[in-house]
Order: structure tokens, then sequence, then C-alpha cells
């Protein structure tokens, strides 16, 4: 019995471990974990425009982080505006991991104590407060979730009068495929069945059936 059984365990077990774990896992390897920029080109818009021709809201998401104001690529809201807001509609759902907000060179201080909102169908689900003035120069300001959230739409925003909000950038980070897409409203493939049986004059017909004949029954007590 010892001849016939020793052997056979120690050959097809532990040759087979080690074959097929070696070349894909390293003890100092880390896993990779994809996320994009959802918020590259999407819809935006804010509170105000500083004036014609420059400092609108869509040039916080061109892909152009540039501080300088009069190269084109920041944002500006009017002089004397209270509570200015900016936004990104994300289009869908997306499982947002970060966000890398991009401050302007010059006046840097005038993005003091932002607030950030992630909403997702028009409700609130994640808010920050940046407490100080974020570095501006070329450098993000990146805001690292406690743990991903759901969110369609992004929104920055400073209080108080006379307030003036310019961004260079903002990109909002979620992982690879997290996007979810709305539910249509109707289904292309009832169309087609529906429409060539009803002209514009007659009325559609209306079918009821008796679901209930001769299914199983019960009463509480018999006569």
């Amino acid at each position: 019995i010892e001849a016939s059984s020793t052997p056979s365990v120690a050959v097809s077990s532990t040759p087979s471990l080690h074959s097929s774990m070696s070349p894909s896992m390293s003890p100092s390897s880390t896993p990779t974990i994809c996320v994009e920029n959802v918020a590259l080109g999407k819809l935006t818009e804010q509170s105000s425009n500083y004036q014609p021709g420059t400092g609108f809201s869509d040039v916080a998401v061109d892909g152009n982080t540039d501080g300088v104001y009069d190269n084109g690529s920041v944002t500006h809201t009017y002089t004397s505006s209270k509570d200015p807001w900016w936004s990104v509609d994300l289009e869908n759902g997306y499982l947002i991991e970060s966000i890398a907000v991009w401050n302007r060179n010059a006046y840097s201080e005038r993005l003091a104590d932002f607030v950030l909102t992630i909403s997702r169908d028009g409700v609130d689900v994640y808010t920050y407060t940046y407490l100080g003035i974020p570095a501006g120069g070329g450098t993000a300001n990146e805001i690292k979730l406690p743990e991903p959230v759901t969110g369609d739409k992004v929104k920055i925003q400073i209080f108080g009068e006379e307030r003036i909000l310019s961004l260079a950038e903002v990109q909002v980070f979620a992982f690879c495929g997290s996007e979810i897409t709305p539910s249509p409203t109707s289904s292309p493939s009832i169309e087609p069945s529906i429409k060539p049986s009803i002209e514009p004059s007659s009325t559609p017909t209306v079918c009821f059936e008796n679901v209930a004949l001769g299914k199983q029954t019960a009463q509480s007590s018999d006569y």
C-alpha cells in the first residue's frame, strides 16, 4: 500500500500548483486599477459668464490644464456673482473614485473653500468642502472619495457676495466599464408591430381574457 499511494500524491499535486501560479503572480506585483476621466468633453454650465468670447464653462473639460487665463482655457463667472457655481453633466451614471480640480495660476485664492457635490438623478450623494486655497500653477488638487459613489453630475460652488469662480480643468475619474445607462422609455421592438396595424382614423382593438379560468382556488371553509 505504501509503495503505490505515497508517490502518486507527491508527484501530481506539488508541481501543478507551482507551474500554474508562478507565471501570473509574483510576490511584488500590485493589481492594476483602471480609471478614466468621464468628464472630458461633456456638457457643462455655470451660473454666469464674465464677458463674450472667454471664460466659458466648457473649457474646464477640454483636456487642457493650463491655468493661465489669457491662454483661453480657464472658466470665469461674472465679477459681481453671488454664490457662483459650475457643473458638468456626465450623461450617464459612473462609479466615481476621485476628482481632480485644477485651479488657475493668478488669483488662485478666488477658489478658496469651494464645495464639490456629486449627484445622481438630482439627488446629492456626496459633498466635500475644500478648506483653504487650492494650489494653482499646474498642480492638481485631488479629492479622493472615502468610498466610490455612483453619480451623473458634478458641481463646484463657492459661497459669498461678489465672488468669482474660475477653473482650469475638472477631471472626474471613474472605474473603467462602470457606466450605467438609463433604461429606455419604450422598447424599439414594440413599435414595428403596432404601427402597421393602426391607421390614422382607426381605433386600436383592446383584447381581454379571463386569466382565472380553471386555476387553483381556496376558501376559508366548506358548507
